[in-house]
C-alpha cells in the first residue's frame, strides 16, 4: 500500500462510538425484553423505540470502524452504513412519537417517516453520503418529534416530557459538534502523527448518550406499566 491509502486513526472517537453502540444495544434489548414479556399489552410504538436504539447501535458501531481504522478504503466502505443507520434511528423515533401521540388513526401519518427514509436513502446514494444530509434529516426529524411530543404533553401523556428533554439534549450535542466542525480544531499525536483527536465528535457522543438515556428512562417507565 502507498501512504495515500492511509488516514489518521481517531482512537478517542472510536472509543466513544463503541460506548454509544453498547448503549444502543443494551437499551434496545431491555425494551425488547419488556415488550416480549408484556404479551397482552404490547404497543407498536414500543417497537419503534427498540428499532431506534438498535439503529443507534449500528450507527455508532459502523462509525467506530470508520473512525478507528487507518485504511481509507475500509473507512469508505463503512461510512455509508454509518449514515444510513444514523438516519434510520431518528426516523424510528419519529414513527414512535407519532404512534404514541395519536394512539389510533395514525396509519396515514406513517407515510411521513416512510417518505423521509426513501428520500434520505435515494439522496444519500446519489451524492455519496456527505455528513450534511444527516444533519438536515436530524433537523427535520427533530421538528416532527417536537411537534408530536408537545401534543402528547398537552394531553398529559406520561413519557412526552422525557422525549422533549432527551431530544433537546441531543440537539445541544449536535450544535456543539457543528460549531466544533466549523472551528476545525483537531490535533495529531503519536510518534508519526498517526493519531487524530477531534474533540467535537467525542463531546457530541458523550452528550448524546445523556439524551438517549433520558429517552430510555421514559420508554422503560412506559413499557413496564403496559
Amino acid at each position: 500500500m502507498i501512504m495515500s491509502d492511509y488516514k489518521p486513526v481517531e482512537p478517542v472517537t472510536f472509543a466513544t462510538d463503541m460506548i454509544l453502540a453498547i448503549q444502543g444495544l443494551v437499551f434496545g434489548s431491555i425494551l425488547l425484553y419488556y415488550y416480549l414479556k408484556n404479551e397482552d399489552s404490547r404497543k407498536l410504538y414500543s417497537l419503534m423505540w427498540v428499532g431506534g436504539f438498535y439503529s443507534v447501535m449500528l450507527f455508532a458501531f459502523f462509525g467506530a470502524i470508520s473512525h478507528g481504522t487507518d485504511s481509507i478504503k475500509l473507512a469508505d466502505i463503512f461510512w455509508p452504513p454509518t449514515m444510513i443507520f444514523g438516519g434510520i434511528s431518528f426516523i424510528f423515533f419519529v414513527a414512535g412519537v407519532i404512534i404514541y401521540q395519536k394512539e389510533t388513526d395514525y396509519l396515514k401519518l406513517l407515510i411521513i417517516p416512510i417518505i423521509l427514509v426513501i428520500f434520505y436513502l435515494i439522496i444519500g446514494f446519489l451524492i455519496n453520503w456527505p455528513f450534511i444530509i444527516w444533519v438536515i434529516l436530524l433537523i427535520v426529524c427533530s421538528i416532527l418529534i417536537y411537534l408530536y411530543a408537545f401534543r402528547a404533553k398537552n394531553e398529559d401523556k406520561e413519557i412526552a416530557p422525557y422525549i422533549i428533554k432527551g431530544l433537546t439534549i441531543i440537539i445541544i450535542s449536535g450544535i456543539i459538534q457543528a460549531i466544533g466542525g466549523i472551528i476545525g480544531y483537531q490535533t495529531y499525536f503519536g510518534p508519526n502523527d498517526q493519531y487524530l483527536f477531534t474533540p467535537h465528535n467525542d463531546i457530541f457522543h458523550i452528550i448524546a448518550m445523556i439524551g438517549l438515556s433520558i429517552f430510555f428512562k421514559g420508554f422503560k417507565k412506559d413499557i413496564k406499566h403496559l
